[in-house]
């Protein structure tokens, strides 16, 4: 499919998420389904212009994951020129703004979700983005601050801008991620009103539930974040249903998690062979394989022991023998 000039082999399409989205970790979801896009996790203008430096551990390797999203946070002009003119020695396929973090430190410093009240300033780092940088553009929001965000001054401004498409979570920033909160009226709204693709994101945590966000607001592509955090095969899961129309349920339990675990320490060792990693290649294996081991282990017999004993560890070899001992017991 098509998202402006990105040519994807789906609309499935792995958001960012800081500590969550890394290199191994995107390597980990597409073993289980071609996802058509993926992101670096969220990058932050001020602190890359203080430093340029500080985006290596993030971007090591990226040449070899196509197509890749790099999204970058900020809210002041002279930064965002700067890290476009950083990241343009990296080779990645689209720059994405946020304009939709509802974290304290965004609200705070009046970038990320705070830009939805503030659309004016938004509409200036898109023109900065889009003559600054040789990358196709997208943005990210949500449905308003507080309240549904001025659907026509908004499609205003991105229907006269390049921006190539639309990400919306379905939610205000101040509803952060609370339950009964998604406004897909808004998304269905900006859908209607844009000349260029949207992208829907928010509480697609099953086949069902992509399938009527999709439905509902007629979104070109949806995104997902929290719900792979464990459960890596849920484009796979939906990808049978939205495309084979099967309903597959979530299996989780003990041969599961030693297979999913044995994959992503595999895939760690891949991408950190021939590297020396800015912060030290046993210590991004440890923290990749212990975080994602106390992920993947959710939900199963005896969950909240083994993950407590998981978190505790060490060091790699106190990790690796309570994971011997869970899988020989």
């Amino acid at each position: 499919m098509k998202l402006g000039t990105l040519n994807l082999k789906n609309r499935y399409i792995l958001a960012p998420m800081l500590n969550v989205t890394t290199a191994p970790y995107r390597r980990f979801c597409r073993k289980f389904q071609k996802i058509g896009l993926v992101s670096v996790p969220m990058l932050y203008t001020k602190k890359i212009e203080k430093n340029p430096k500080s985006i290596e551990k993030d971007l090591f390797k990226i040449e070899d994951e196509h197509p890749l999203s790099i999204q970058v946070i900020g809210s002041n002009p002279e930064a965002l020129k700067k890290t476009i003119d950083i990241l343009e020695s990296y080779k990645f396929d689209v720059l994405d703004l946020n304009a939709g973090c509802p974290s304290k430190r965004a609200i705070k410093a009046k970038e990320g979700g705070y830009l939805m009240k503030n659309l004016e300033k938004l509409n200036l780092l898109i023109n900065i983005a889009i003559k600054y940088s040789s990358k196709p553009i997208s943005l990210k929001i949500r449905t308003g601050f507080e309240k549904p965000v001025n659907i026509e001054e908004l499609t205003r401004i991105i229907n006269n801008s390049e921006i190539e498409f639309l990400i919306v979570h379905a939610r205000t920033v101040l509803s952060k991620f609370n339950e009964g909160t998604l406004d897909l009226d808004t998304v269905k709204s900006l859908k209607d009103r844009l000349s260029i693709p949207v992208v829907g994101n928010g509480d697609i945590i099953n086949p069902i539930s992509a399938k009527h966000f999709i439905d509902y607001t007629n979104v070109d592509a949806f995104m997902i974040g929290r719900e792979s955090i464990g459960n890596p095969e849920i484009f796979n899961y939906i990808h049978e249903y939205l495309v084979n129309n099967k309903l597959l349920s979530l299996r989780n339990n003990q041969e599961t998690v030693e297979k999913n675990i044995k994959i992503y320490e595999n895939l760690i060792d891949e991408f950190l062979d021939g590297i020396s990693h800015p912060l030290g290649n046993y210590h991004i294996k440890f923290v990749e394989l212990k975080r994602n081991a106390i992920w993947l282990t959710k939900n199963i017999k005896n969950s909240k022991t083994i993950r407590h004993h998981l978190s505790i560890a060490k060091d790699l070899k106190q990790l690796k023998e309570i994971l011997r001992k869970y899988f020989n017991s």
